[in-house]
């Protein structure tokens, strides 16, 4: 597990260098204001390309792991994965074309429906071959894929953002998910992945596809909540402390998406594939979580120790001068990261099991803590009450996870 866990993490990780130069050109090119409204559009962006196929990565990666699984058997699951596939991308559209007119976020109006048809299109079939592939074990190739995607979306931003256009903006994104799929097809083509069902019967299809539906439901909670909750925290600090403030915290945020990417890809990559392979996937987990708490240790103390040597020199680094008042404030937002990565396992194994029940319940408890934490102490400590919030949102988010894990069983 570790060296899989290593290499899946090396790959996010240039993704999340990447990820960080690209914020770097941003803010430099839009400025703090229009930073924190393109912070508005990258979350209706982020919400409509990870609920692209409906959110059923998850599930098809357990349908697909399952030991003694026959060809044809997994030909049913791929066909009832391209339903998704095709399907999700128009109703995302429909949605945003009368969720944009609304103008209830700011910023919305930046993104066509033909631009989110596009990233909804390209981002469903792009999920369901990596689902694929990571059902079969192969986390390594993956992590490459990953970290190319990293880099192509960085020469999108760096050719199309234009000074204060979040349009431009927009553009990049279209283009970075476009290049990211031709090679998820390459890769596919390379390695004879078969990732499309093929002449399956229609029941069958559809048969598959009702038993993926509640990954559906439960890949809502944090799709929609979870975003909802991200852009009230932004507009709470807009209205309290201004809109350059939101822009501020819009910076620490990303950083703590780069983090959060890291976890993501260790649990989502290495140990729930593993995980689920296996005939006891509760004690499994439970084996596994030493190892990765000691990772998220180690993880943690780097990242303290670097931001107290260097913090001023990482937000010009990655940002602008504007973004100062931030530095002294990230070893609290990484604090939050860090609880965030322990609780991930124990949230991720409940979207696996289809606990549609409690994974909407953890959803709801942390976005409703952030949100209300951050209205109270926002008021209280200025913008370093926004970490202070995330860092207590996610702490009640690992108790209760993890005794809720503890009471779980193999059936």
């Amino acid at each position: 597990m570790a060296l899989n866990a290593l290499i899946s993490g090396l790959g996010v990780l240039l993704k999340l260098f990447c990820g960080l130069a690209a914020n770097k050109i941003l803010s430099t090119q839009l400025g703090p204001a229009a930073f924190g409204a393109w912070g508005n559009v990258f979350s209706l962006a982020t919400l409509y390309t990870t609920f692209s196929n409906g959110g059923i990565s998850q599930g098809l990666i357990a349908r697909l792991s399952t030991p003694g699984q026959t060809s044809h058997a997994r030909a049913a699951w791929l066909a009832g994965g391209m339903l998704f596939v095709i399907g999700m991308p128009v109703l995302i559209a429909i949605w945003h074309a009368g969720f944009r007119e609304l103008d209830l976020v700011s910023g919305a109006v930046w993104m066509t429906p033909l631009a989110a048809l596009v990233l909804a299109a390209m981002a469903a079939l792009a999920l369901h071959i990596q689902a694929t592939l990571l059902s079969q074990g192969r986390s390594r190739l993956n992590a490459m894929v990953v970290a190319l995607s990293g880099l192509f979306a960085l020469a999108s931003y760096w050719m199309f953002v234009e000074n204060g256009s979040v349009r431009s903006a927009v553009h990049a994104l279209v283009a970075g998910f476009g290049a990211t799929l031709v090679v998820w097809l390459a890769v596919a083509a390379a390695t004879r992945t078969r990732w499309f069902g093929g002449l399956v019967p229609g029941r069958e299809a559809f048969a598959a596809a009702r038993s993926l539906a509640p990954y559906v439901a439960i890949a809502l909670a944090p799709a929609v909540v979870g975003t909802a909750s991200v852009i009230a925290v932004r507009e709470i600090i807009a209205a309290q402390l201004g809109p350059d403030a939101a822009g501020l915290w819009q910076g620490m945020f990303r950083i703590s998406d780069a983090v959060m990417a890291m976890a993501q890809a260790v649990v989502g990559f290495v140990i729930l594939p593993e995980v689920f392979r296996s005939e006891a996937p509760h004690r499994t987990l439970m084996g596994r979580l030493p190892a990765y708490a000691l990772l998220v240790a180690c993880g943690g103390a780097v990242g303290l120790v670097t931001l107290a040597f260097g913090a001023d020199r990482i937000v010009h680094l990655l940002y602008s001068d504007q973004f100062t008042p931030i530095a002294p404030l990230l070893w609290i937002e990484l604090l939050g990261d860090a609880i965030k990565c322990l609780a991930m396992p124990f949230v991720a194994f409940f979207i696996y099991q289809r606990n549609l029940r409690y994974s909407w319940a953890l959803e709801s408890i942390f976005s409703a803590s952030f949100v209300i934490a951050t209205f109270l102490l926002t008021r209280v400590a200025g913008l370093a009450g926004a970490p202070m919030a995330y860092t207590v949102a996610n702490l009640i988010l690992l108790i209760i996870a993890f005794m809720l894990f503890l009471g779980a069983r193999d059936a």
